[in-house]
C-alpha cells in the first residue's frame, strides 16, 4: 500500500462536542454509555444527540459522523450502533489518556499542540497556532492547502478538545500546560501518541534498504540528526521488519500470544543494544517475548554466530535445581526459530559483540 493512501486514513478535520469546553468530556461520556446501553440505530443517535444537547440536525449528523464513527468510537453493524474496543475502555474508565490514543490516530495533529506547549509556554493563540501548522503540515501534506480560516478553526476544536480533557489551561488568551499535561509529556512523549501508519511505512522502506549494504554493529548519527517523532517512528518500523520475519514468535522459546486489540506479546529486540548505538538494520535484530528478552539482554542466553545454536550461561548451570533456570537451560544447544527470508538472518558479527560484551559466559 502506498504512502498517499494510507495519509488518507487520518481524517485532517476535526469536531467538537455539544456543550460548552468544561461539558464536552462528560457529555461524550453521557453518549458513549447511551449508545452501550440502547444499541440505537443511527437515526435514532441523532435524534437523541439534537434532543439531549439541544442540538441541529446538521451539527447532531457531524458529532455522530466524526466524533463517534470516523474515531472509531462507535461502530454499525445490521443497522445497529455498538461502542468499538476503544469506545467500551473509554466508557468503562474515562480515560483522557485513551481518548488522546483514539483521537491523534483518527484526526491529524491531535497531540502535537501538547509537543508545541511542552517547548513554548505560555503562548498567545495565534502564535500557538501558527507554530503547530508549521509542524503538522510536514507530517500530514494535506494540510498545507488549508485556509488561515481552516487553520483557525480546526487547530481551536484541537485546543477546546485538549482544555476538556485537562491537558491545556489558558489565561489571558494565553496558552500553557496544565499540571496534568506536564505529567503526561513526561510520562508519555507527545511524539510517540499514535505514530501513523504512513509515517512507519516511509521509515520501513529505508531501514529495510540497510541490508542491501554491509553490516554496520553502530549508528551514533541517527538520534543526533532526527527529531525525537523520527526517532520513535524508525525504532516502530525496526520492530515492524523484525517480528514479522519471525511471524511473532519468539525466537527463542517459540512462544506467540495475541492481544484483543491486535498487537502480540513477542517484539523486536536489539542484539547490540540501542544504549549502545546499536544499528537499526534489521539484521541487528529478532524478535523476542518479554521474559527471553530479559534473558537475552542479561546475558543469561545468547546464540552462536552461524550455527545459531543458544548457549545458556555457567549460572543457570548453578541455578538448575531452580524449575525456572531449568526451563532456560534445557534450551541450550537448540536452534533460534529462523527468519521467513534468510536476508534478515541476524548478523554474525551482532551476535559476536553480544557474546563477548553481554553474554555470562
Amino acid at each position: 500500500m502506498r504512502g498517499t493512501s494510507l495519509i488518507n486514513k487520518v481524517r485532517m478535520t476535526f469536531y467538537p462536542m455539544a456543550g460548552s469546553i468544561s461539558e464536552q468530556f462528560e457529555n461524550l461520556l453521557q453518549t458513549l454509555q447511551w449508545i452501550k446501553v440502547n444499541k440505537p440505530s443511527p437515526n435514532e443517535v441523532y435524534e437523541w444527540l439534537k434532543a439531549q444537547f439541544r442540538l441541529s440536525h446538521y451539527f447532531a449528523r457531524d458529532v455522530y459522523t466524526v466524533l463517534l464513527i470516523s474515531s472509531g468510537l462507535v461502530k454499525v453493524s445490521n443497522g445497529r450502533c455498538y461502542l468499538t474496543g476503544d469506545g467500551k475502555v473509554i466508557s468503562a474508565t474515562s480515560s483522557h489518556i485513551t481518548l488522546l490514543e483514539v483521537f491523534e490516530k483518527s484526526f491529524a495533529g491531535v497531540a502535537a499542540i501538547l509537543e508545541v506547549l511542552r517547548t513554548k509556554s505560555n503562548l498567545r493563540g495565534e502564535i500557538l497556532k501558527a507554530t503547530w501548522f508549521d509542524l503538522v503540515k510536514e507530517r500530514f501534506p494535506k494540510m498545507k492547502d488549508w485556509s488561515k480560516r481552516t487553520i483557525n478553526n480546526q487547530c481551536g476544536h484541537r485546543i477546546n478538545w485538549l482544555r476538556a480533557m485537562g491537558f491545556i489551561t489558558t489565561d489571558e488568551g494565553r496558552y500553557s500546560l496544565s499540571k496534568s499535561g506536564w505529567e503526561f509529556v513526561y510520562q508519555y512523549p507527545p511524539e510517540g501518541i499514535a505514530i501513523q501508519r504512513h509515517e512507519i511505512k516511509q521509515q520501513e522502506k529505508k531501514v529495510d534498504e540497510l541490508i542491501l549494504g554491509s553490516f554496520e554493529p553502530f549508528d551514533v548519527s541517527t538520534e543526533k540528526s532526527s527529531s525525537l517523532r523520527q526517532v520513535l517512528v524508525r525504532n516502530r518500523a525496526f520492530r515492524v521488519i523484525v517480528s514479522t520475519q519471525y511471524n511473532y514468535y519468539c525466537a527463542i522459546c517459540g512462544f506467540r500470544l495475541q492481544a484483543p486489540r491486535g498487537v502480540y506479546e513477542a517484539e523486536a529486540a536489539h542484539i547490540i543494544p540501542k544504549s549502545k548505538h546499536g544499528t537499526d538494520d534489521p539484521r541487528n535484530g529478532i524478535c523476542l517475548c518479554g521474559t527471553c528478552h530479559w534473558i537475552f539482554d542479561e546475558g543469561l542466553l545468547s546464540i552462536t554466530p552461524k550455527e545459531l545454536s543458544l548457549v545458556a550461561a555457567n549460572y543457570l548451570q548453578d541455578k538448575a535445581k531452580d524449575l525456572s533456570a531449568r526451563r532456560y537451560l534445557n534450551l541450550h544447544g537448540c536452534k533460534i526459530k529462523p527468519v521467513i527470508n534468510q536476508k534478515y538472518t541476524p548478523s554474525d558479527e551482532a551476535l559476536d559483540w553480544h557474546n563477548q560484551n553481554i553474554f555470562l559466559g
